[in-house]
């Protein structure tokens, strides 16, 4: 019996792949009665369990035969077998990422924990194919879907902050509570790494900017300058923190009243700082 929670040890790991494995033979023998073991072996409950599985079935001589199961299982009821059969494609479909991203597209919102981890993990692989795909996505009336196109956006920053930048550009006014967390997390994320290419940015939304918008930039500078207060020598003297003040000195004196306005309550936040 494989525990609900946590990662499985190596006799657990052992007998799931003992059994999944037998239950896909079962599919050549008895397609029907191999389809509904299949189903019941799908719904497990352990994250690592459905992991196993759909491993194991995409690289099984099964395979092919798994695939109409597994088509069916995304639009199951139960969360465990929709999430084993997205694990599935991601398996079956390595080196298809197009196809991938199609299915995710399709299923995103229904496994969710699921979808997030592969989105961050095409981030990092195939980078050039999330920035055309990505770019669609925002576009959706779904906010869920614009929402979950940011995770794992951060990957790509250290290469290509221009391209972060002039995408959450696109859409800095969304009125999606949940793509402003977004937002917001996705600005403090890489102005931690890139601080010189990201400051102009967010002075040039300021220059025009609503409340709303404001706010979005409130948030995320504060949390930037709240970090200068509680970090150490070393990150004292890193570009990040030399940045970071300077930035703020510098739209202090800002002739436009809602950039110098921030500028003031900025320095607020670190005008109790000896170094600043």
């Amino acid at each position: 019996m494989v525990k609900e929670i946590g990662r499985l040890d190596e006799k657990e790991e052992k007998e799931l792949r003992y059994k999944t494995e037998k239950t896909l033979k079962l599919l050549d023998e008895s397609p029907r009665k191999g389809k509904k073991k299949f189903e019941e072996f799908a719904s497990c409950k352990n994250y690592f369990g459905r992991i196993l599985i759909a491993e194991t079935a995409s690289n099984s001589p099964q395979k092919d035969k798994v695939v109409e199961i597994a088509k069916s299982l995304l639009d199951s009821k139960n969360y465990a077998k929709r999430a084993t059969s997205l694990f599935f494609f991601y398996n079956y479909l390595m080196g298809k990422p197009e196809e991938m991203i199609e299915i995710v597209s399709n299923y995103y919102d229904s496994i969710k924990w699921e979808a997030e981890n592969i989105m961050d993990h095409f981030w990092k692989e195939y980078p050039e194919l999330m920035k055309s795909n990505m770019m669609k996505w925002i576009e959706s009336a779904d906010g869920s879907k614009r929402s979950i196109s940011f995770h794992g956006l951060e990957n790509i920053s250290q290469k290509d902050p221009h391209f972060v930048m002039e995408f959450i550009e696109r859409i800095i006014d969304d009125e999606s509570i949940e793509v402003q967390k977004k937002i917001t997390h996705t600005i403090i994320q890489i102005a931690r790494a890139r601080p010189a290419e990201v400051y102009p940015y967010l002075k040039e939304w300021l220059k025009d900017a609503d409340n709303k918008r404001i706010k979005t930039i409130w948030v995320s500078m504060k949390k930037l300058a709240n970090s200068l207060r509680s970090s150490g020598g070393k990150e004292r003297n890193s570009d990040f923190a030399i940045l970071t003040k300077d930035t703020i000195r510098d739209w202090k004196r800002s002739s436009n009243p809602k950039i110098s306005t921030m500028g003031e309550k900025l320095t607020q936040i670190v005008k109790n700082h000896k170094k600043y």
